[in-house]
């Protein structure tokens, strides 16, 4: 196994334990059931987004699996987009980043954190940390970590990975905006108007 596919590993443990330790805690702490992706009574479009994030999430963690384990197999069949160390290692770093940003948003996020639109119970509207910068800074680490898988293992997979994931959960965030205005009206709506759903002026 390649050095990149080692420290790509590691944040592949890295992203997957924050992300199952915060589902384990709210469970045991709260007595939340945090992963309400596809779940419960809901409406038929929130229903079918979260369907489609469910199965392009699912597809981006089977590709990062097997880049790291296949990628030679898998560039001598289909070969690489381009070649580039300096991309490469950019791939990484923004995983790192990406990876990071989306646990600092977990922990800021508290026991209001929710993998999916939760219907049936009420949060609190998050307006604190880095939520001061990002009205969805989880969702900005995912899309540094699907461009890092890309920058790092650049071939056809790969970037239609990207590409789908990117789509999948801008619509998962636009049916949450929704959510959060018939939840927090006003609250939520002074706070679109100073917060950029990405970052700075996105």
């Amino acid at each position: 196994m390649h050095k990149i596919d080692i420290i790509s590993l590691m944040l592949l443990i890295t992203f997957g334990t924050g992300y199952i330790l915060k589902l384990i805690l709210l469970k045991k702490r709260n007595k939340i059931n945090a992963n309400v992706l596809a779940k419960g009574n809901k409406d038929i479009s929130v229903w079918i987004t979260e369907i489609f994030v469910r199965i392009t999430s699912s597809l981006w963690l089977l590709t990062w699996i097997s880049e790291i384990i296949f990628h030679n197999q898998i560039s001598s069949l289909i070969g690489f987009l381009f070649i580039n160390t300096c991309m490469t290692y950019i791939g990484i770093l923004m995983t790192v980043l990406g990876a990071g940003i989306f646990i600092l948003a977990t922990v800021f996020m508290k026991s209001s954190w929710r993998v999916g639109i939760d219907k049936n119970t009420k949060t609190t509207l998050v307006t604190d940390g880095i939520y001061k910068f990002s009205r969805n800074p989880a969702f900005v680490g995912f899309n540094l970590m699907f461009i890092g898988l890309f920058a790092t293992y650049a071939n056809i997979f790969t970037l239609i990975v990207l590409v789908v994931n990117i789509i999948a959960f801008h619509l998962l965030i636009l049916q949450e905006e929704k959510h959060l205005l018939s939840m927090f009206g006003d609250e939520y709506e002074i706070y679109k108007r100073k917060v950029p759903r990405y970052f700075l002026i996105f």
